[in-house]
C-alpha cells in the first residue's frame, strides 16, 4: 500500500511539472536580441544559457527563468520579473540594474508583448493599450 501511495504521488508530481513546463514556453530560455524596431517590437534568436554571475555575455540578451528575467549586455545587467498569459502574451517589468562606467544602456523591453516562437526565433510585438 505504501508503494502504491508513493508511486501515485510521484506520478502526480510529474504530471504537474509537465503541465507547468508546457504552459510557459519562455521559462529557462536565453535569447540574443537581433533587432529592436522603432515601434517597440523585437526579433531574438535562441542562445546558450548564461550562468550568472560567473558568465558575462558579450551580446544583448534576454534570459527567462521561472519568474525572473535577466536583460542586458556585457556592461549592463537588469533583473526584472515577467508574467505569462494564456493568449501568447508576456508582461515584462523592469527591476534592479547594474551598469559599468562608460556603458551605454541598451533599450530595455518593458510592458506587455505578444510573442511568437518559430524554431529558434522569438518575435515580441507590443500590445497596444
Amino acid at each position: 500500500m505504501k508503494k502504491l501511495i508513493f508511486t501515485f504521488i510521484i506520478i502526480v508530481f510529474s504530471l504537474i511539472t509537465t503541465v507547468k513546463a508546457q504552459t510557459n514556453p519562455l521559462a529557462k530560455t536565453t535569447w540574443e536580441v537581433e533587432k529592436m524596431n522603432a515601434d517597440g517590437s523585437a526579433i531574438l534568436k535562441k542562445a546558450k544559457w548564461i550562468k550568472f554571475p560567473d558568465e558575462q555575455p558579450k551580446f544583448y540578451f534576454l534570459q527567462f527563468e521561472d519568474r525572473k528575467i535577466h536583460n542586458g549586455n556585457s556592461c549592463f545587467h537588469m533583473i526584472g520579473t515577467y508574467s505569462m498569459y494564456d493568449t501568447n502574451q508576456v508582461n515584462i517589468s523592469e527591476g534592479s540594474a547594474d551598469m559599468s562606467s562608460g556603458c551605454d544602456e541598451p533599450k530595455t523591453l518593458n510592458g506587455t508583448y505578444n510573442f511568437k516562437i518559430d524554431k529558434d526565433r522569438l518575435e515580441l510585438t507590443p500590445v497596444k493599450e
